[in-house]
């Protein structure tokens, strides 16, 4: 009897337990669908605010490149900071909008900013050639020799691009920075030399540091290029003159003076046979 009580309390408690599981499983199910039901209403009303933003962001950036075309950069700069504003996420389309508003900063000379601003893209994408490049422009023009060549060398071996190779080499001239320059010459691919503004540019510069003997290799290595260009035929005469040693210059003076005596000592002579025939 005892045994058969037991049996039916246990099978009474399980019963009781089972109902209860039931009843929570019942009300867990009831909740996740009411939090689905709340996901899917949300994200079916957010891709459409989204999108509202989007066009708005859009709208903006075109107006920021339109006012960028009229060289109007103040209000470029307003438009491209609504422009970020429209968002709260970073990707492709940000980061060229972040650019954008860097150069519209970097041309209304607040270098300050657009460093800070390319600063943070940078965070984003170490590797963003453009915004290296920008970076390297706007240290050419504060000063900043060491970080100017850096990033510009950053830049440039990222993208293998010969133009870019060239402008970051006249950049640095431009800028005074002739050691900078060297140093970032070296590195610069045999198509990016080759070109005639960086080969003009070269003969200049050494010829500025006296350094006559390259400048004339330089200008040589121009003319095999571009053999009709008159104005580096006379500078290639030029510095082939002034590479003349000082014995040449010696040996050239005494031939003009030796010239000169014997002109003037048949002249002498003339007169002095003139004179006896006279008397």
């Amino acid at each position: 009897m005892a045994v058969q009580k037991i049996k039916k309390i246990t099978r009474s408690l399980f019963t009781v337990a089972e109902i209860w599981y039931n009843q929570m499983v019942m009300k867990i199910k009831n909740k996740l669908f009411t939090i689905l039901s709340f996901v899917l209403i949300i994200s079916l009303a957010f891709p459409m605010t989204g999108c509202g933003k989007k066009r708005k962001q859009e709208d903006y950036k075109r107006d920021g490149i339109e006012a960028m075309k009229q060289e109007d950069y103040d209000k470029a700069l307003k438009d491209f900071s609504n422009a970020l504003s429209q968002s709260t996420t970073v990707g492709a389309e940000e980061k060229d909008i972040a650019l954008y508003k860097a150069t519209a900063q970097y041309k209304l000379g607040k270098n300050d900013d657009a460093l800070q601003t390319l600063k943070g893209l940078l965070e984003f994408d170490s590797k963003d050639e453009k915004a290296l490049y920008l970076s390297g422009l706007i240290y050419c023009n504060t000063g900043n020799e060491d970080k100017a060549l850096s990033y510009l060398k950053k830049a440039s071996s990222i993208s293998k691009d010969s133009q870019l190779y060239e402008n970051a080499y006249l950049s640095l001239i431009n800028a005074g920075m002739r050691e900078a320059a060297d140093k970032f010459y070296e590195k610069m691919p045999k198509d990016a030399k080759a070109s005639k503004d960086v080969m003009r540019l070269k003969v200049k510069s050494c010829e500025e540091d006296g350094d006559f003997s390259n400048a004339l290799e330089y200008a040589n290595n121009y003319l095999e290029q571009y053999p009709d260009d008159e104005d580096m035929k006379k500078e290639s005469e030029f510095l082939t003159t002034a590479l003349m040693s000082s014995d040449d210059i010696n040996k050239l003076y005494e031939e003009t003076s030796s010239d000169g005596k014997t002109d003037t000592g048949s002249s002498d002579k003339s007169s002095t046979d003139s004179s006896s025939e006279n008397n």
